[in-house]
C-alpha cells in the first residue's frame, strides 16, 4: 500500500511538472492568426512575365513584333520592377528581322477585385534595335509607345491563390507590397 501511495505521488508530481512545462512553453507562443507573407522571386516573376508577355503580332500595320525572354531585376529604392526583353521586328522592306532589346519598368500594386499583383505606371525605358535603317527610325519610335500601351497597361504579373489568403481557417487580406532586392513581398494580415 505504501508503495502505491508513493507511486501516486510520483505520478502527480510528473503530471504537475508536465503541465507547468507546457504552460511555460506556451507563454511565449502567440494565439490566433499571425501576419504572414508571400514572396515571388525574380525567376518566378520572369517566368510568369514570359508566359504572358510573349507576343508575336503585327503592330502599326508595319512591323511583325516578337517579344520574349524577360530578365527581371528589382529596384527596392524606387520600388519598381525592371525587365529586359528580347525584341525581333520583321518589316516589309527587308527579309531579315531586326533584333534588339527593350527595357521596361513599373511599380507594383495589388488589385483586390482580381486578386492579382499588377504592374503599375509601366514605361518603356529603352528600345534598342541593332542595325536599324534610318528610314525606319520614326516608325520604331512610334512602335515604342505602342509597345508600352499594348503590352503593359495594368498588366497582371501573378495572382494570389485561395491558399495564400486562407490559413488554418483564418481569412487574410493584403496589407502591403514591397519590392526587395531579390523578391516581391506581399504582406498579409488576418481579417478582423
Amino acid at each position: 500500500m505504501e508503495w502505491e501511495k508513493g507511486l501516486m505521488l510520483v505520478r502527480r508530481a510528473a503530471w504537475v511538472l508536465a503541465a507547468a512545462l507546457t504552460l511555460t512553453g506556451c507563454a511565449g507562443m502567440p494565439f490566433g492568426p499571425q501576419p504572414r507573407e508571400v514572396t515571388f522571386s525574380a525567376e518566378r516573376v520572369a517566368e510568369a512575365l514570359g508566359k504572358k508577355i510573349g507576343i508575336n503580332k503585327t503592330m502599326l500595320d508595319l512591323f511583325r513584333v516578337k517579344v520574349e525572354k524577360p530578365k527581371v531585376t528589382f529596384d527596392p529604392q524606387a520600388q519598381r520592377l525592371r525587365a529586359n526583353l528580347e525584341v525581333s521586328l520583321v518589316h516589309p522592306f527587308s527579309t531579315r528581322p531586326l533584333t534588339g532589346r527593350a527595357g521596361i519598368s513599373g511599380g507594383i500594386a495589388y488589385d483586390a477585385t482580381t486578386l492579382t499583383v499588377v504592374l503599375l505606371e509601366p514605361r518603356i525605358e529603352n528600345l534598342d534595335i541593332d542595325g536599324m535603317p534610318p528610314a525606319l527610325r520614326d516608325s520604331v519610335n512610334r512602335l515604342r509607345s505602342a509597345l508600352g500601351s499594348e503590352l503593359l497597361q495594368s498588366y497582371p504579373l501573378f495572382a494570389l491563390t485561395p491558399q495564400n489568403l486562407k490559413l488554418n481557417g483564418y481569412d487574410y487580406e493584403v496589407k502591403g507590397i514591397e519590392v526587395m532586392q531579390d523578391a516581391i513581398r506581399v504582406m498579409l494580415m488576418p481579417k478582423s
